[in-house]
């Protein structure tokens, strides 16, 4: 069964700014991680949409944090 857990605060924060998009060429900030038996996976959101159905079918746990799109960091405040 698949778990799917959305981040709800700071300290469970799974993915940081540093972590970038795993499809080849994209730099964009990774806001989705999703877990297998053989690794784990980042994407950003729009590849994460791109590709949800093909990976929730091998993933055992999905960790979407894209509600923290438009959140400000602490350096910005």
């Amino acid at each position: 069964m698949l778990e799917t857990m959305e981040s709800t605060s700071a300290s469970a924060n799974v993915l940081t700014r540093a972590d970038r998009c795993d499809t080849g060429n994209c730099p964009a900030q990774a806001w989705v991680l999703v877990k297998f038996l053989s690794g784990e996976l980042m994407f950003c959101s729009h590849h994460f949409d791109k590709y949800e159905a093909a990976l929730i079918k091998d993933a055992y746990e999905v960790i979407d944090e894209r509600h923290r799109i438009n959140e400000k960091s602490e350096s910005s405040a």
